[in-house]
């Protein structure tokens, strides 16, 4: 049996317990009716907090959906144990943009132009985007509404069409390789060199809520960094503490961040 209150009570984080509601609402139902109920699209950290809250239920399978290998945006599945996981289907829909000039938009060009559209980033996974092609993930209630709504990105004009999965390439995520030294592994340190910005102009956004490290929200300048930490700036970007060298001559440490296009 799940006791919805005491899961929610266990959370400190609001933004969590509100996410989270809902997601022990498809649980629920799952144990109730014994079928499959899915979440929408959830990123990384909270996968690994639902993991952590419902994982061990007894009576009650989770699942993940795998678009591809390295899929970061996933659907979560709830199941009766009778049942099998490769059995279960996703509800999700790949969408194919192509069109001229693809090669100057970025992830963030497309992700706006869905969400004007009034959809919520809930009903959409990951955005991989080639110089000739590029593809949406998107819950399947959604993606009609989108190949019918969407013909423009950054005034680029597209076309857009439902393909398989099973018919697509996925590309290599475009970026650039910053390499530098810092004095430590602090956020602060770490953020203004890959942004090449002063700390002082870091720390207002760091304060403001605007960074997460590993898709959790870090509002302390002084959080210590380990190699293979994902780090998104709001309106900046997303970039990836790829490697940490050892110490120069003078004391400060090497690092080598990719910063995604």
């Amino acid at each position: 049996m799940i006791n919805k209150q005491q899961i929610l009570d266990s959370l400190k984080k609001r933004e969590d317990r509100l996410f989270v509601s809902k997601i022990i609402d498809q649980a629920i139902l799952s144990l109730k009716y014994y079928e499959v109920r899915f979440t929408n699209y959830l990123d990384p950290y909270q996968q690994k907090v639902v993991s952590a809250k419902l994982g061990r239920i007894s009576d009650l399978c989770m699942g993940l959906s795998n678009e591809y290998e390295q899929a970061e945006r996933r659907i979560v599945s709830f199941f009766p144990d009778y049942m099998a996981s490769e059995d279960i289907q996703y509800p999700f829909s790949v969408l194919q943009i192509s069109g001229k000039n693809l090669d100057r938009l970025s992830h963030r060009d497309f992700l706006g132009a869905i969400l004007s559209l009034g959809i919520k980033r809930e009903k959409i996974g990951d955005i991989l985007i080639t110089n000739d092609e590029s593809y949406i993930f998107a819950m399947d209630d959604i993606a009609s509404y989108i190949i019918m709504n969407l013909n423009k990105v950054a005034n680029t004009g597209i076309i857009i069409e439902e393909k398989s999965i099973n018919n697509i390439k996925i590309p290599e995520k475009k970026h650039k390789e910053i390499q530098s030294t810092v004095a430590s592994l602090r956020l602060d340190a770490v953020l203004s060199t890959a942004l090449a910005v002063s700390r002082t102009k870091v720390l207002p956004l760091i304060q403001s809520e605007k960074v997460n490290v590993n898709w959790e929200c870090i509002g302390s300048p002084s959080f210590m960094l380990k190699e293979g930490d994902v780090i998104s700036v709001r309106g900046q970007g997303r970039m990836v503490l790829d490697r940490v060298g050892g110490l120069t001559r003078k004391g400060r440490i090497s690092i080598t961040v990719k910063r995604f296009i």
